[in-house]
């Protein structure tokens, strides 16, 4: 009971409600209407979320390829969902997982800004004079029958109808609620005149966004009010300035759990909105006569304060894109230098760095934002599964005690001279630590990733979720292979003995080859047929060296070289190292090639995938 009323404050919150519902039953219909548009909002916006698919990326590149590709998007997606706070937060998403660039996501956020204004003039001219519960009775009706579908564009599509309606009943019971006050709360006799009543009724605009995190939410009520004479025109104008303010919060709540990409587009939205707000309550005099001006060119009665307010929300909408558009440019370059990316893994001051004196490794793609959207998800997931194989086969290099960077560069000759060549104590890193310090971070965080993507998934993108599942923990059985080949390393590289020094050196050299094989493979993206035939070289490659060193062990252990002991030792080890390879193939072929014809190919088929953490 405590954990449930905890903070204290809710209680108290809807202890005081139930008081005022008894009090003035009126205030329950306003309430109530609230209620059902925010809900409204949350079941169009899971609604729309249904219908991008996999193909979301490709859909966003050649939407927002051009700035004003990118404006029309965010005032048409805006305009589609009745929610700037979900285009932004989507936008910051989209640009976290590298899905779209800044500058794309800076037009869409400002085009957002544009595209809800929409809603205000379609509530203006149609909502307050038709009896929108007539219309969302069928809607209610339609949503509920195609939601309970499992087809995820039908369940999409009833999700829409389910919000559409919820909207337009709250909002009639929004307009019901104020115009049953009866002047008991009339807050045109709160009316404040002045700097003093523009500086309040913004506020008061802001901190009810701020509230219902939605700015839509907040104009709805002010039209409502306006419309039903609770509100007076000049403080509606006010309202309406604090609440395009109040959007910044969402925005900046979805930067704290988005990455430097995010948080720049986040900055961005913070900077127009503040920069728009504050322009339009300095020049608010101007505006307000412009206003009037454009309502009589317009042929709007001096008297129709709800699409003036309307037209008021449009013009400083545009003026804020008039003045920032220019600009977008020289923000860019200050975002970018302000947030600069991460350092990347295999920077050249992390390639001459042993892994043991490298920061504690954890994951660097994924990010909360990330989870608003599958596509993003899957995306950033990806992401992060590619950084998991680089400091595998960095950490599995180690094991061999080869140098942890890119080894995709050297060629047969230049591995075999570097195998050959003497490793100083000082470079010998432990694997087991390097393991623990390095890698199960990274893949505790993919599975907790994996934990809270509660998203409707598409076949095609269950499947995806499944190869970067089993990828990851392909990749984790390889470095635990390496590490338990290291143990015999460890104690037999300086052997006295040829016949054990040779045969380490092989292990290690054909080691060696496979993440030269697996670096080489990470240029090959797009490129079947060559990954195709690296695949098939390189198994053709472990059979014949599989073959050539027990025929060597046996032929040694015949001519007395090594004894029983020793040679049952190195063929533990070779077992080791195919296992190393093996396992690296299966998680390189998840991750690189989908293409069935290219993992058929391998011998053990497809792997399930395992949430376990070892």
């Amino acid at each position: 009971m405590h954990v449930l009323f905890k903070p204290l404050w809710v209680p108290v919150v809807l202890l005081v409600l139930v008081f005022l519902f008894v009090w003035k039953p009126e205030l329950a219909t306003l309430a109530a209407g609230i209620a059902l548009f925010m809900l409204g909002m949350f079941h169009l916006e899971d609604g729309f979320r249904a219908f991008t698919g996999g193909a979301l990326e490709r859909w966003l590149k050649r939407s927002t390829n051009r700035l004003w590709k990118s404006l029309l998007f965010g005032i048409t997606s805006t305009a589609l969902v009745q929610s700037s706070s979900l285009v932004t937060v989507l936008s910051i998403a989209f640009l976290s997982a590298g899905m779209i660039s800044l500058v794309a996501g800076i037009g869409i956020v400002f085009g957002a800004n544009l595209g809800t204004t929409t809603g205000a003039w379609l509530i203006a001219l149609v909502g307050l004079k038709v009896d929108l519960a007539l219309v969302a009775m069928p809607l209610l009706v339609f949503g509920v029958l195609l939601g309970r579908r499992m087809e995820s564009l039908w369940k999409g599509a009833g999700q829409v109808l389910l919000g559409v309606g919820l909207l337009f009943l709250g909002i009639d019971l929004m307009k019901d609620g104020f115009a049953s006050f009866d002047g008991l709360l009339a807050l045109d006799g709160f009316a404040v005149e002045g700097w003093t009543g523009v500086v309040l009724y913004a506020l008061l605009g802001l901190v009810a966004t701020i509230l219902m995190q939605s700015s839509h939410a907040a104009m709805m009520i002010t039209l409502a009010a306006l419309a039903s004479g609770q509100l007076a025109y000049g403080n509606a104008l006010a309202m309406a300035i604090g609440a395009n303010l109040g959007t910044t919060v969402t925005a900046l709540l979805a930067a704290l759990g988005s990455n430097n990409a995010g948080r720049r587009l986040a900055a961005a939205h913070i900077l127009f909105n503040l920069v728009t707000a504050l322009v339009a309550l300095a020049i608010l005099p101007s505006l307000t006569r412009s206003v009037d001006w454009l309502a009589d060119v317009l042929g709007i009665a001096a008297d129709a304060y709800t699409l003036k307010l309307a037209l008021f929300h449009t013009l400083f909408n545009v003026l804020g894109l008039a003045i920032m558009l220019p600009w977008i440019p020289l923000m860019v370059k200050w975002l970018m230098r302000w947030l600069p990316d991460a350092t990347s893994v295999g920077s050249p001051r992390e390639r001459h760095a042993a892994l043991s004196e490298q920061p504690r490794m954890r994951a660097r793609f994924l990010n909360d934002s990330a989870l608003q959207h599958a596509d993003t998800a899957l995306k950033v997931l990806g992401q992060e599964v590619q950084n998991l194989g680089a400091l595998s086969r960095q950490v599995i290099a180690a094991a061999l005690y080869l140098p942890p960077g890119n080894l995709s560069d050297l060629s047969r000759e230049q591995l075999h001279k570097l195998v050959l060549r003497a490793v100083p104590e000082d470079r010998r890193e432990d694997a087991d630590a390097l393991y623990e310090r390095h890698v199960k971070g990274v893949y505790a965080d993919i599975i907790d990733f994996i934990s809270r993507m509660d998203l409707s998934l598409l076949p095609a993108q269950q499947q995806v979720l499944m190869d970067y599942n089993a990828a990851a923990r392909e990749l984790i059985e390889a470095v635990k292979a390496a590490k338990h080949l290291q143990s015999n390393l460890r104690k037999q590289i300086d052997s006295r003995q040829p016949a054990i020094h040779e045969a380490y050196d092989l292990l290690r050299e054909q080691g060696g080859q496979a993440l030269v094989d697996m670096g080489r493979l990470m240029n090959m993206q797009g490129d079947t047929e060559a990954r195709g035939e690296l695949f098939g070289a390189y198994e053709e490659q472990e059979r014949l060296f599989a073959d050539h060193f027990q025929q060597t062990i046996q032929t040694r252990l015949r001519n007395r070289e090594l004894d029983g002991w020793q040679a049952s030792s190195m063929l533990n080890d070779l077992h080791y190292l195919l296992r190393v390879r093996q396992h690296l193939y299966r998680a390189h072929a998840e991750l690189h090639d989908q293409d069935a014809q290219v993992l058929s190919t391998s011998p053990t088929g497809r792997i399930e995938p395992s949430l376990s953490l070892p």
